[in-house]
This record gives C-alpha cells, structure tokens and sequence, in this order.
C-alpha cells in the first residue's frame, strides 16, 4: 500500500546559498579542494520561483584539481548532503531534478554528475598502501557525446580494493541538453553478495538492470570508531570529470528529496518529467 506520509528529508538549498568559508553549510558539504573565493561563481542559487530553487553549478578547468596514483587527473565542483542518509543494509529513496547546459562538451571525457562512495583510508592506498582509490559504489554520468550527452549508471562492489570492475546498470541513453530530467532511485547497498538493491529510473524509464550485487568494499574501505564499514561519501551532486583544458560545463538541480519509507504516495516521486520552467 502507498505510503502518504513517507518521512521526507528535503535537499533544500537554503543556507548552501549564503555559505562562505566562515559560514559554511549546515546541510551541504563543498568540494574540499575547491577555493572558497569560488563558491560564489560556482555554486549559484537561483530562488526567483520560491516553489521551485534551483541551484547552478559551473566547473571550471583547474577546479578542485585532484591526481590520484593510476588516475587520470581530474576537477570538480560538487556538493555533498552532510547527514549519513545512506548506510549499508538499509534501504533509502530519492529524486532529483537536473538539466544540462549547453554546450556540454568534451565527447568521450567521463563526466559523473552523480556519487556515492565508500572511500579507501588514505594511509591504504598507493603508494602508502596497497589499494588502488576507491571507486564510487553508484554513480551517473552525463557523458558528453556527438548529439548532446548520453546517462549511464554504474555499480562497483568487491572483495578486494584492487579487484573487480564497474558494471553499468543504465544506458547509454540519450539526453537533450537544455531539458530537465528527472531521476528516481531505490539504493540498499550491502558488502553482502546477493544482499544490495537498486532500482534507477529516467523520467519514468526503469534500468534494465535491478542490481543485487555487492556494493562497496568488504576489505579496506572505511570503518566507523567501532570498526563497521560505513560510506563517508554521501549522495554528491555536481561535476566531477577528468581535466577539460578551456571547457567549462555547467548543470542546474532541484527537487532533491529523500525518503527512508516507500514514498509512492508523494508527488515528488511520482512525476514522471520536470517543468523546463
């Protein structure tokens, strides 16, 4: 039966509009490599419609840069919800609203818009360790492509920091820049082989694949003060890419909202495709 009253925990952008390095977000992280004299360029709020906020997020070659042991380089501009929304064994729904602005280029270039990660202590990967870095146990990229940008989702989950691969769930799929879209996810992530779920939808298109593998890793990712793993990385929205000499890219969200119970019966979830207001 559909649940009327699901418990509702809103995304809302409201003090992530004020924050500076002084006054950060009490509910938003901020890329940590990102200089603060650039939050207000790249992360901005456009409040003309009160009941609908929009937040634009803009990259810029050089943001945030970042060069992991075997990664290519990279730079980001992302924000991250500070609550432990997502844990292992225990089922969440979400949804959010994003539109890609044009140009959106470098075609072929990885492009996540999307993440969630449980991370690898840095003092156990290489060259300090023996562990590659970690990689996101979910992700959704807007690849940029010949027509527009193609949606791909994509799993890891492994045993070993050093094995297995990601697997896509969702995609290619063809995006329209300037439209919105709307995503639907179903996330229990488990480091228990058969025990995760995952459910994705694209403006009411369900993923082919309805993933029940392990997520995360079981081996070295990070642990809690009592020794359980836990995912430190929490749902991140933005633009996460490998280096795009003089490209900037820019993508707009809303109606972010998470749900701890079925949420079926609130219309955030049941629409199908956003107003292009």
């Amino acid at each position: 039966m559909a649940q009327d009253t699901a418990p509702v925990i809103s995304g809302s952008f409201a003090d992530l509009c004020a924050a500076s390095s002084e006054q950060p977000s009490k509910l938003w992280k901020i890329s940590s490599r990102l200089d603060p004299a650039s939050w207000r360029s790249r992360i901005v709020c456009d409040l003309s419609s009160p009941s609908r906020p929009i937040l634009h997020i803009t990259v810029h070659p050089g943001d945030a840069p970042d060069q992991s042991v075997g990664d290519a380089p990279t730079e980001r501009v992302e924000i991250q919800i500070r609550k432990q929304i997502i844990k292992f064994d225990r089922p969440i729904w979400y949804h959010f609203a994003f539109r890609l602005e044009a140009p959106w280029q470098g075609i072929g270039n990885r492009t996540v818009i999307h993440q969630v990660k449980q991370n690898i202590p840095t003092e156990e990967t290489k060259p300090l360790g023996i562990c590659q870095s970690a990689n996101p146990l979910f992700k959704i990229e807007a690849i940029p492509s010949a027509t527009g940008a193609d949606f791909v989702a994509k799993v890891r989950g492994t045993t070993d920091c050093n094995a297995g691969r990601s697997k896509i769930i969702c995609g290619p799929w063809h995006l329209n820049v300037g439209d919105w879209n709307d995503v639907n996810m179903m996330l229990k992530p488990s480091l228990q082989e058969g025990e995760s779920a995952l459910q994705v939808y694209l403006n009411g298109r369900s993923c082919d694949i309805a993933y029940t593998g392990r997520l995360g890793y079981l081996d070295h990712g990070v642990r809690d003060e009592n020794g359980h793993p836990f995912i430190d990385t929490q749902p991140r929205f933005g633009i996460y890419r490998d280096t795009l000499p003089d490209v900037v890219q820019s993508i707009d969200f809303a109606d972010i909202q998470f749900w701890s119970a079925d949420p079926s019966g609130d219309p955030t979830w049941s629409k199908q495709t956003a107003s292009s207001k």
